[in-house]
């Protein structure tokens, strides 16, 4: 048996004591997106019962379908993610590529004034925006409620990209302007599908803030005819009080597609935190 070998057998108890560990704590911090699902499959006199299975029962799915707009909350909940995702990265890469390619003052103090949007609370910000709603005739707008979240989520992207564009090699910029590529073709076409970890970290990162916020869509929108899957929820209790079941039935419902994406983007997650952390 090699030296390697031998290492390997000592060490071997400990990592599987160091693996049972981290499966315990996975399955705490899943706990509740488990409780979620099983109470979401639980009739209303057994909800009461925490300790029992729940039984395969969809009844609280077809109460949400009948008795809620769920497709428009849908609808509108993904046109204000694309809409406002598509915009924030068109503008903060392009931003973050410009900043990061140069060195001059004037460039930095740029990207000062960029950031400086993290800086101010939106609470300070939420009734002159309300008044702006009403003076340009848009309330209850999703374009309205697009434009706050791009205005607050260019700093961020712009942060990433800005950070991220210092991994990629200028030589590529040179070779391409010797091929006879604009600066314009050079970055859409070489440079942009390099940062692909930082677009997929602005991606989860934020799209979460949009799918899950529920101070402004209440503020600018009205829950009644423009509602959001968050507000849909919120009116749904209302609606119907203590009937837990249908409840968490809906809240199933706007968990899943979140879950889908992170499961497909979280590798460019960390790829992008990494590469900003290493080259920011």
């Amino acid at each position: 048996m090699s030296q390697s070998s031998a290492l390997t057998t000592k060490r071997k108890p400990g990592f599987i004591v160091l693996e049972v560990i981290l499966l315990a704590m996975a399955l705490l911090y899943l706990f509740p997106v488990i409780y979620l699902f099983g109470a979401s499959m639980k009739k209303s006199a057994e909800f009461y019962e925490p300790l029992k299975l729940p039984h395969w029962y969809f009844g609280n799915y077809a109460k949400v379908f009948e008795q809620t707009h769920l497709f428009q909350a849908l609808g509108n909940t993904l046109y204000i993610c694309l809409v406002t995702l598509i915009i924030n990265i068109l503008v903060s890469s392009m931003a973050g590529y410009i900043i990061g390619r140069n060195q001059h003052r004037y460039f930095q103090l740029l990207f000062y004034v960029f950031l400086s949007g993290m800086i101010i609370p939106v609470q300070t910000s939420m009734v002159p925006l309300f008044k702006l709603e009403q003076f340009l005739h848009m309330q209850s707008s999703l374009t309205y409620l697009c434009l706050l979240y791009v205005a607050g989520g260019i700093p961020y992207g712009t942060m990433v990209y800005t950070g991220f564009i210092k991994s990629v090699p200028r030589e590529l910029e040179e070779s391409a302007s010797i091929d006879g590529a604009g600066r314009f073709r050079t970055f859409w076409s070489i440079i942009f599908p390099l940062l692909l970890p930082a677009t997929g970290t602005i991606l989860v990162t934020t799209v979460f803030w949009y799918w899950n916020d529920f101070v402004s869509p209440l503020l600018y929108l009205d829950i009644n005819h423009t509602p959001t899957l968050i507000t849909l929820i919120f009116k749904f209790k209302v609606d119907r009080g203590v009937d837990w079941g249908p409840i968490f039935s809906i809240c199933v419902l706007a968990t899943v597609p979140l879950i889908i994406l992170f499961l497909f983007t979280q590798k460019y997650l960390i790829k992008g935190f990494i590469a900003g952390a290493v080259k920011g």
